[in-house]
């Protein structure tokens, strides 16, 4: 059985980067233990590691977003994976809630997702950081 969980966030029209660097003020980074990104490098949703410097990191994620193509980035923490931003639309904001899934262990078989978690690291420090969140939702699909 496999597990898609997401959060998705719905604000003002906004910069990846911007978003980004709220995160990376709370320790995390866009650098695995490699230091490689993991972005989506086209159009066609395919990823790829970079061996690239943060300034060239951000320009090529400004290009895409300036052309409007979608930007997805990966988030560490301490060289671990912890989430993927994606930015399809100019104020819609996917997190990946699914890779190294924090959950709920209530003894049973299924374990639920955590979402305050998710909701403590990812949403209330945007806004903290001035960013108005009008809506979020949270899913999660067991197949």
């Amino acid at each position: 059985m496999s597990l898609d969980a997401s959060l998705n966030l719905y604000l003002g029209e906004y910069r990846i980067m911007d978003i980004v660097g709220v995160y990376l003020k709370r320790g995390m980074s866009v650098f695995d233990r490699d230091d490689r990104a993991f972005i989506i490098t086209s159009d066609d949703y395919d990823w790829d590691y970079l061996s690239v410097t943060f300034d060239e990191l951000t320009k090529f994620i400004e290009d895409k977003e300036r052309r409007g193509s979608p930007v997805c980035i990966s988030l560490y923490e301490n060289g671990e994976p912890v989430t993927n931003l994606l930015k399809t639309t100019p104020n819609e904001l996917g997190i990946a809630c699914d890779i190294n899934r924090k959950t709920l262990d209530r003894g049973v078989r299924r374990r639920y997702t955590d979402v305050n978690w998710y909701i403590e690291k990812f949403i209330e420090p945007l806004e903290e950081n001035g960013f108005v969140i009008e809506m979020f939702e949270f899913s999660e699909l067991n197949r």
